[in-house]
């Protein structure tokens, strides 16, 4: 069932239909530059609605709520919970979101940053963009100076399954062990996949004009997410041979 859920009556009215036990919230504005370009968008996106969701959900059901390591400041990770100042709209709207998601009391919201193959049409995630570009040897260039910590699609699934199963509440980072730069997982991908580097360009994302400013340094500090699901996370590497 389709529903906008900045719509409050209809999030309502669908939640009422269905009474779930657990909810994955992870619809948002992720476009880092539309949500500088129209804040306001934003927080309608990936506050309100998180507000309208948590107003319907039943009281004492669980909730996951997706967030984004883009709520960190441009400061050197690793990245610990409790130390977020994010620096644009994209991660000033959804740490509103977070704060509205923990007002229901049985919710998580889950830091993280994630790859594979993008179900949604016309979206493209970053490994869809370097396989399709190394593919076609278009023109491509690998950012040496940002740094994070991804996880495959599968593994944050899993992942994911088990923070609902669990009793924690509050916030935690859920992303690879070790983080590595952009241009790092580019070339690891290309060579996984066999693809020419003949087009390929190393650069810095600051070189980029009119883009909304973004931390450089993304990678998370995940020991409570390791202590709360009872493993050890996989590293970068690991997770981009699931491709």
């Amino acid at each position: 069932m389709i529903c906008d859920l900045t719509d409050r009556e209809k999030t309502a009215e669908v939640v009422a239909a269905h009474s779930p036990s657990v909810t994955i919230h992870a619809a948002a504005l992720t476009n880092v530059d539309d949500c500088e370009n129209f804040p306001d968008n934003a927080d309608l996106q990936n506050r309100a609605a998180t507000a309208n969701l948590v107003a319907a959900l039943p009281k004492g059901s669980r909730l996951l709520f997706i967030s984004t390591d883009q709520v960190y400041p441009d400061e050197v990770g690793l990245h610990k919970e409790g130390t977020e100042a994010p620096v644009n709209q994209y991660g000033k709207s959804k740490l509103e979101g977070e704060l509205e998601a923990l007002g229901h009391g049985n919710a998580i919201a889950v830091r993280t940053n994630l790859f594979g193959p993008s179900l949604t049409e016309g979206r493209q995630s970053l490994s869809d963009f370097i396989i399709q570009n190394l593919s076609s040897a278009a023109p491509t260039t690998l950012f040496r100076d940002v740094l994070f910590s991804p996880l495959h699609f599968d593994t944050l699934a899993a992942c994911l399954w088990k923070l609902a199963m669990s009793d924690y509440t509050g916030v935690c980072n859920l992303g690879s062990r070790e983080g590595l730069t952009k241009a790092e997982f580019g070339l690891a991908v290309a060579a996984h996949k066999r693809l020419s580097l003949q087009n390929v360009r190393i650069g810095n994302s600051t070189d980029q004009p009119g883009r909304a400013r973004r931390p450089l340094d993304l990678r998370m500090d995940v020991t409570r997410a390791e202590e709360i699901l009872e493993l050890q996370l996989p590293s970068a590497l690991e997770e981009i041979g699931k491709l």
